[in-house]
C-alpha cells in the first residue's frame, strides 16, 4: 500500500529523507502532473491555431466517367491564355478585349465560361498584351507588353511595346488591385513582349521574352534570356537563344509567315516542366489577316539538369517542324501555357478558332485539351480538336 498523501508531503521529512524513504512518485502526484500538462499543451495549442490557421485541404473533385466538357472554355475575343493553379483554384489572365488587366477565378480549369473576370489594373495608354501571373517569394506579380504610345500597324517604329510588371496587393488573393512598377528589361531597351518566367532553376530566376535585335523596321522576332535579380528587374544584357535563323543565314521555313514572308516569328515563350526536364515552347509562323490564321508551336529545352540557361549551347532546339500544330478542324493554335489538373494530368491550354470562322485577332478563344508524355519525357501534343466536341472533363477542386 501507498502512504497517504499527507504523509508523503509531511514536512518532518527532510527532501533528502522523503527520496530516500519514498523513492517512488506517488500515484496521486502522477495523475495532477498529467493533468496540469495536458491543460497547458491544449491552451498553447488553441494560441498557435489561432496565430497559424490550418487551410483546409481539399479532395480533388474526380468527374464521373460520363463528364465532358467542350472548348471553347473562354468563348469570346480573348487570346494569350495564361493559366496558374493556386489554393485549389484556377486564375486564368488572357488579353482582354477591352486592354485590361483581368483575372477569371474558376474550380476547375476546362470551363471559365460563365465566370465574370476581376478587372485588376488598367493601363493608360492604350492595351495590355499576354498578361502571365506569376507567385514569386510570397507576392503575385503580372508580366504583360504595354505600349508608351500609338503605334504603326506593324508594331515597329513610333512606339515599340516593352515589357512591364505589376504586383499584386495582396499576397493571398490574386484578383485585389494591381500596380505598375515599371518596365523590366535590358539596357538596350528594344521591341519586347510575351515575357514570362523561368521560376527557381537551380536557386535562381530568369527573364525570357520575344524581342527584335533593333528598334526601326525589323519584322523578325527572337527569343531572349536574362537572369532577374528580383521579380521585377534583370542584371545583365540580354542573350540570344533561338531564332528563326538557321546558323548558316538561310530561313527555318515553318518559323515565317506565309502571308508576309518578311516576318519570321519567335514568340509566346513559355515554360513546361516535367520532372527535371525544362522545355521552353513558343510561337512561330503567325499569320493572322484576311482569311488565313496560323500559328505553330515549336519547342526547345535545357540540355541537363544543372544547364546554364545564360549559354545558349546549353539549348537544344527541334527545328525541323513544329509539335503543336493546327488541324482541319481548328486554326491560330497559338501562345499555349500548361497547367494541371487536379489529379495533376497536364494540359495545353491555347487560343485558336474554328477553320470555317473568320480570320482576325478578334477571332481566338481560349482553349484547352489534356496531353501526355512520351517515354524520353518531351511532350506528346494532341491533335487541335473543333469547337464543340466532347472530350473528358477535368479533375477539379470542390468549393
Amino acid at each position: 500500500m501507498y502512504p497517504p498523501l499527507e504523509q508523503y508531503k509531511m514536512d518532518v521529512f527532510s527532501v533528502e529523507f522523503r527520496e530516500v524513504l519514498f523513492p517512488w512518485t506517488h500515484p496521486c502526484e502522477i495523475i495532477a502532473t498529467m493533468a496540469r500538462k495536458l491543460v497547458s499543451l491544449l491552451w498553447m495549442t488553441s494560441a498557435f491555431l489561432q496565430l497559424n490557421p490550418v487551410a483546409s485541404y481539399r479532395v480533388p473533385r474526380v468527374p464521373s466517367a460520363e463528364a465532358t466538357y467542350t472548348n471553347p472554355i473562354l468563348p469570346g475575343n480573348f487570346a494569350d491564355p495564361w493559366v496558374l493553379e493556386f489554393n485549389d483554384w484556377y486564375y486564368l489572365t488572357p488579353t482582354m478585349p477591352d486592354g485590361s488587366v483581368a483575372v477569371f477565378k474558376s474550380s476547375t480549369l476546362d470551363n471559365f465560361t460563365d465566370v465574370t473576370p476581376v478587372t485588376v489594373w488598367v493601363p493608360p495608354n492604350p492595351a495590355a498584351w499576354a498578361p502571365e501571373l506569376h507567385f514569386i517569394d510570397g507576392n503575385f506579380y503580372i508580366y504583360c507588353a504595354l505600349q508608351d504610345g500609338d503605334e504603326d500597324a506593324d508594331r515597329r517604329v513610333i512606339s515599340p511595346p516593352r515589357m512591364h510588371v505589376l504586383k499584386g496587393s495582396d499576397p493571398t488573393d490574386p484578383t485585389a488591385p494591381f500596380t505598375d512598377l515599371g518596365q523590366i528589361g535590358t539596357p538596350d531597351s528594344n521591341y519586347a513582349i510575351d515575357g514570362t518566367v523561368l521560376q527557381n532553376y537551380n536557386g535562381a530566376n530568369y527573364f525570357i521574352w520575344s524581342g527584335k535585335e533593333t528598334r526601326e523596321l525589323d519584322t523578325v522576332q527572337y527569343l531572349y534570356i536574362a537572369q532577374m535579380d528580383t521579380p521585377h528587374s534583370v542584371v545583365g544584357e540580354r542573350i540570344l537563344i533561338h531564332s528563326p535563323y538557321w546558323p548558316n543565314g538561310t530561313r527555318k521555313d515553318w518559323q515565317w509567315s506565309p502571308s508576309n514572308t518578311d516576318y519570321g516569328v519567335n514568340e509566346g515563350p513559355e515554360i513546361l516542366v516535367n520532372d527535371d526536364q525544362i522545355f521552353l515552347l513558343y510561337s512561330a509562323c503567325v499569320s493572322i489577316s484576311g482569311t488565313e490564321g496560323r500559328s505553330e508551336r515549336g519547342i526547345m529545352g535545357l540540355n541537363s539538369p544543372d544547364a546554364d540557361p545564360l549559354d545558349p549551347k546549353s539549348w537544344w532546339a527541334k527545328d525541323d517542324g513544329p509539335v503543336f500544330s493546327q488541324s482541319e478542324f481548328t486554326v491560330g493554335t497559338g501562345h499555349a501555357s500548361f497547367p494541371r489538373d487536379a489529379n495533376r494530368v497536364p494540359y495545353i491550354t491555347y487560343h485558336a478558332w474554328d477553320v470555317d470562322a473568320p480570320a482576325g485577332w478578334s477571332s481566338r478563344e481560349v482553349r484547352t485539351q489534356r496531353f501526355e508524355f512520351n517515354p524520353d519525357g518531351t511532350p506528346n501534343f494532341p491533335i487541335a480538336v473543333a469547337s464543340g466536341v466532347e472530350l473528358p472533363a477535368a479533375a477539379g477542386y470542390g468549393h
